[in-house]
C-alpha cells in the first residue's frame, strides 16, 4: 500500500489539480482572510488524492480549520445574538469562555483535516473508506502530535465511510443536520413550493446571469456573499477574497450564476462546487437589505436546484433554513466529523470524548426533535 505526500504538479485528478494550482499560487490568507493553514496533498495508491490542512493553534481561524472557533468563538457569538435574557446570556458566555480555556489547554487546534477544501461542506469522491487505517497510520507517523479529522461525513451519502471510520477506531462527533436532494426532476417539480418559487421568479422579472457572464460581476457577488454570510450570520464563516472568486472562476473550480435587475446590478447569486457525484453551494449571496417580497433568497436557491437537476447529481445543501429546505424535497441527514486521537495523550483525548457525548447524546436528539 503506497501512501505519500504528492506535489501539486504531479497530481493527475482534474479537480484536485485545479485545487492544488489555486493554493500553490497563493497563501491561504490571500484567498480566505481568516484561514491561516499549511496545505498539502496526500495520495493513496497512485489515484485517490485528498487536500490536507495542518494547523497548530491559529485561534482566530474560521471554523473550516479551527475546532476551537466552531465550539467556542462561534458559540459565544450565537449566544450574544440570539439570547435576549441578559443574565442567561452572561452565564452561558461565561461557561463557553471557561470551556474555551479547557479546549486551549488540550491543544484542540493542533489538527490535521483530511479532504479539507476549506468550504462549509467538503464533498467526498466515491470512496468507502478503503485503506483508511493505512492513511491514519501514515499521518500519525508524519504528524504524531496532531489529531486527525475528516469533516462533512453524513449518514445518507457516506454510510460505508462512516462504518470504516468506526472500524478504524475513530470517534464520530455530530456537527449539524444537512439537507440532501437526489429526487428526479418530475418529482421535484410536483412539490408545490418549487412550482410556486418558479412562478415567483418569472413574475419578478430579474435577468438571469450565466456563468460565462458572471466574470464581470464577481466583485458584486463577493459583496453579496459578505452581506449574507459575514454581516448577517457570522464573521467566523470563511472570509473569501476577490482573489479567491476570480481564481476559482478562472480555474473552473466554482460555477457561478446569478440574477441582475434592469439597471445591471447583481441582486442574487450562487457559486457551486462539484466533487464526483456531489454538488455543494459554498457561495450564496443576495441583497439582504431588499424587502422579503423580492424573494432574492429563492432566486439563489432555485438556481442551485436547477443546476443539480440538469447535472443529474446529488446536492448537499448544507444546514440552515430547515423548513424551507424540507418543503422543497430536502432529506435531513446528520453530519459528523470523524476524529482519530488514539495516539494522543489521555488528557488531549478527553476533549473529544466530551464533545462526542455532548453532540451525539444531546445535540442529535435536539436536531431531530426540532427538525433543525
Amino acid at each position: 500500500m503506497k501512501i505519500e505526500w504528492i506535489k501539486a504538479e504531479a497530481i493527475k485528478d482534474p479537480l484536485l489539480k485545479r485545487v492544488a494550482a489555486l493554493f500553490s499560487n497563493h497563501t491561504s490568507r490571500a484567498l480566505i482572510q481568516n484561514v491561516d493553514t499549511e496545505i498539502r496533498f496526500i495520495q493513496i495508491q497512485h489515484s485517490l488524492v485528498f487536500p490536507v490542512t495542518i494547523n497548530n493553534a491559529e485561534w482566530d481561524n474560521s471554523y473550516v480549520c479551527s475546532p476551537y472557533t466552531a465550539y467556542v468563538t462561534y458559540a459565544k457569538e450565537e449566544a450574544e445574538q440570539k439570547i435576549q435574557n441578559k443574565i442567561l446570556r452572561f452565564i452561558l458566555k461565561l461557561f463557553i469562555s471557561t470551556f474555551g480555556i479547557y479546549l486551549k489547554s488540550t491543544q484542540i487546534n493542533k489538527v490535521v483535516h483530511v479532504n479539507n477544501f476549506m468550504l462549509s461542506t467538503n464533498p467526498y469522491p466515491e470512496w468507502k473508506g478503503s485503506h483508511i487505517r493505512e492513511v491514519l497510520a501514515f499521518l500519525v507517523k508524519e504528524l504524531p502530535g496532531h489529531a486527525i479529522i475528516f469533516r462533512s461525513i453524513n449518514d445518507i451519502q457516506h454510510k460505508e465511510l462512516l462504518k470504516a471510520c468506526v472500524n478504524a477506531n475513530m470517534k464520530l462527533i455530530a456537527s449539524r443536520q444537512v439537507y440532501i436532494y437526489n429526487e428526479p426532476f418530475t418529482d421535484f417539480m410536483k412539490r408545490n413550493n418549487n412550482y410556486q418559487d418558479q412562478r415567483i421568479i418569472r413574475k419578478k422579472g430579474l435577468i438571469y446571469v450565466s456563468h460565462e457572464e458572471m466574470w464581470g460581476y464577481l466583485e458584486e457577488a463577493l459583496h453579496l456573499y459578505n452581506l449574507l454570510y459575514l454581516k448577517k450570520y457570522s464573521k467566523h464563516n470563511p472570509q473569501f477574497t476577490l482573489t479567491y472568486f476570480t481564481e476559482s472562476y478562472t480555474l473552473g473550480l466554482i460555477h457561478f450564476q446569478g440574477y441582475k435587475d434592469h439597471t445591471g446590478r447583481l441582486r442574487s447569486f450562487c457559486g457551486l462546487f462539484t466533487q464526483g457525484d456531489t454538488i455543494t453551494s459554498p457561495l450564496v449571496g443576495y441583497d439582504t437589505s431588499a424587502p422579503k417580497e423580492d424573494a432574492l433568497y429563492i432566486h439563489a436557491i432555485q438556481l442551485i436546484y436547477m443546476y443539480r437537476l440538469n447535472a443529474n447529481k446529488t446536492l448537499n445543501l448544507s444546514s440552515g433554513a430547515p423548513l424551507f429546505k424540507r418543503l422543497r424535497g430536502g432529506i435531513p441527514a446528520i453530519e459528523y466529523s470523524a476524529v482519530y486521537v488514539k495516539h494522543l495523550s489521555l488528557f488531549r483525548r478527553s476533549v473529544f470524548v466530551l464533545l462526542k457525548f455532548a453532540s451525539n447524546s444531546i445535540g442529535v436528539p435536539l436536531l431531530k426533535k426540532y427538525e433543525l
